[in-house]
């Protein structure tokens, strides 16, 4: 299997944690691509030009993030990131949505904010940051739940906040989050994320 993504997209992190997570490392051969190659290359795969994508060696292509990790979880015997019980799966699944739509909101902040401050709408700035407070009100609240071996929800908040971490969004979030702080830098010493960490310069 080919998959393709850029290092600092945190769905693709998310799915490459998520083999790791099952002991499938191998499971995907990744290719990190820049973004001039992404928008050469990703949309003859995935229609919509997006991150990661997967080819299977039947050649049928898997996308988005949500679709490849319940692939991945799929690949394996162990325990499951997606809870075969209905009540955890759901709340495991809901949690994945949450941590999706932080990195989200997440990134349209970032993007918004690396313009120019002539053509920067500060609109578009104020309603993504009040998109990711809101939600790191939510996980402030609903991290003393979070189950370890993970799920695929945890997973999902863990990548968010590491890409906003990494462009700056919500600066100074664990002062007044600081139990979500000190779940997310627990996560962040496992192999891994350590292995899938992003890196800068790239």
């Amino acid at each position: 299997m080919k998959g393709y993504a850029t290092t600092n997209s945190p769905y693709a992190r998310k799915v490459r944690v998520a083999a790791i997570e099952t002991n499938q490392n191998d499971l995907i051969d990744w290719e990190m691509i820049t973004r001039e190659k992404r928008a050469i290359l990703v949309p003859k795969i995935n229609p919509l030009g997006k991150v990661p994508v997967v080819v299977l060696d039947t050649g049928e292509a898997l996308f988005d993030s949500p679709v490849i990790c319940a692939w991945v979880d799929s690949q394996h015997n162990g325990q499951k990131l997606i809870p075969v019980n209905l009540s955890e799966r759901w709340k495991a699944l809901s949690l994945e949505a949450l941590g999706d739509g932080l990195g989200e909101a997440a990134i349209a902040e970032a993007m918004e904010n690396s313009r120019p401050e002539n053509q920067r709408l500060q609109a578009i700035v104020d309603r993504q940051h009040g998109k990711v407070m809101n939600a790191l009100k939510t996980l402030e609240k609903a991290s003393s739940e979070f189950v370890d071996p993970l799920s695929i929800g945890e997973i999902s908040v863990a990548c968010a906040i590491g890409y906003m971490d990494f462009r700056n969004v919500a600066d100074g979030w664990r002062q007044e989050f600081s139990n979500l702080g000190r779940w997310y830098d627990e996560i962040q010493k496992r192999p891994s994320f350590s292995q899938t960490a992003i890196n800068p310069d790239m």
